[in-house]
Formats: C-alpha cells, structure tokens, sequence
C-alpha cells in the first residue's frame, strides 16, 4: 500500500502556525527578517543615493553639451 502525503491549505496553516513555536521559527521572525528589512532598506537607500548622482551626472552633460553647442555657433 502506498502513503501518499497531501498538504492542503488547511495542513498549510498549521504547519505556518506551529512554525513560530519552533527554535527555527523564533529565529526567522526574531532574527531573519529583521536582518532582511535592514539590508533591504540599505539597498533601497544606496539606489536612492546613486540614482541622484547619476541624475547630477545627466544634468552636468546637458549643461556640458550646450556650452559646446554655444562656443561652435559664436566660432562658427
């Protein structure tokens, strides 16, 4: 005879809701995620930081750009 094991929605639940309980558990909730928001928001924030530089960095170009476009045309 052949068992076979099905983890349905109900059997889900409570595994979920045992986890906690468990040293495993009390780790990834008092431990993991904590440590996964804070890199998470220091990788939020390192973006943040290098999307406004690159934005300077476009800016300084255009600027760049159309002084060169000015000196050829008075050259000209």
């Amino acid at each position: 005879m052949k068992l076979t094991h099905k983890l349905t929605y109900k059997n889900k639940q409570l595994i979920m809701s045992e986890f906690f309980r468990t040293s495993m558990g009390r780790k990834y909730y008092e431990s993991d995620i904590p440590k996964l928001t804070k890199v998470l928001e220091r990788i939020a924030d390192q973006m943040e930081l290098s999307n406004k530089i690159e934005e300077k960095k476009f800016r300084l170009d255009e600027k760049i750009k159309k002084l060169q476009i000015k000196d050829i045309n008075e050259k000209g």
